[in-house]
């Protein structure tokens, strides 16, 4: 009997210490399944006007598979225990982006902290740097444009970042490429457009670039100076007071037309009509009786590029006839 009454005491002591304990309310503790994975950090660039740094915002989580929603970011300035906030934003899972810390300053060492947040903050990643100091630009920069490609061409010497625009866009804050020497070929260029340029000193190791300030701004302008092929195949007859003439097409994708020459023997060439001939035939019905003729058909592109002519071709209009 004793023995019973002692174990029910027991049991209803048991009860009131659970009672008590689910009225003690305390702030719940997400789960580790739902951080998310660490960012990557891509690259830290430093500049005179800030420190650039570009990282990729996780696709999954640390357990439970793909993020579904977006990621939340904050990246904080530290000098020690003293951190301020530099950016904080939302984006996409696998999403590349570029912060940039206006506030730097030369001189100064600092260490950048990224963390990543889904229901839960993720594991923070972290880089150190030392701002600057900034390597000089090179000296009498200058671009100059040809067929199909732009030239550059500078003094001095190091590692040089290169960066382009197109019309009023603005510069990317990736380089077109990182030069050394004295001379760049663009090729991946479109005839007719003008392209501007800068280049930057710079010292890189692994994913830290450091550049200085930018040379001064050039352009140029790509031109197509390759007339179309030369046209094959002229022929010539003469029928009811008028000379047809015909040749063979040329193929060429920027292609404006043909110009048609004519001359009387031994006399000076001169075009038919000064338009461009749109296709390969034409009928010539200001031809007089008994003049020998002779012909000739040149290409032209949509630039005004005229190939070379094609070989004369001569044709004797019959007395008595117009």
């Amino acid at each position: 009997m004793g023995r019973s009454v002692k174990g029910y005491l027991s049991i209803l002591l048991f009860v009131f210490l659970l009672l008590l304990g689910c009225g003690h309310k305390t702030p719940p503790v997400p789960p580790r399944s739902y951080m998310p994975r660490p960012v990557e950090i891509k690259e830290i660039k430093e500049r005179p006007d800030g420190v650039y740094l570009t990282f990729l915002l996780p696709r999954k989580l640390v357990r439970r598979g793909k993020i579904e929603t977006g990621v939340f970011y904050k990246v904080e300035r530290c000098i020690g225990e003293r951190c301020v906030l530099v950016a904080e934003d939302r984006g996409d899972p696998g999403s590349l982006v570029t912060v940039v810390d206006r506030g730097a300053r030369e001189g100064m060492f600092y260490q950048y902290v990224v963390r990543p947040k889904v229901l839960a903050w993720g594991i923070p990643m972290e880089a150190s740097v030392k701002v600057g100091p900034w390597p000089s630009p090179p000296l009498q920069v200058s671009a100059k444009g040809f067929q199909d490609k732009v030239m550059l061409y500078w003094k001095g010497k190091g590692t040089f970042s290169l960066y382009r625009r197109v019309g009023k866009g603005k510069y990317s804050i990736m380089p077109l490429a990182v030069v050394r020497g004295n001379v760049f070929k663009d090729g991946d260029v479109e005839n007719g457009v003008t392209y501007f340029y800068v280049m930057r000193g710079v010292r890189q190791k692994g994913i830290l670039a450091v550049e200085g300030y930018p040379s001064t701004e050039v352009s140029a302008t790509p031109m197509d100076t390759v007339p179309p092929p030369v046209p094959k195949g002229l022929s010539l007859y003469y029928r009811k007071g008028a000379v047809y003439i015909a040749w063979e097409p040329v193929y060429a994708k920027d292609l404006a037309g043909y110009y048609l020459y004519r001359r009387k023997a031994g006399g000076e060439w001169k075009r038919v009509v000064k338009e461009c001939i749109m296709q390969p035939t034409y009928v010539d019905g200001t031809v007089k009786h008994g003049q020998r003729y002779e012909y000739r058909v040149a290409s032209v592109d949509l630039v005004g590029n005229v190939s070379a002519p094609s070989k004369a071709v001569a044709i004797q209009v019959p007395s008595g006839v117009k």
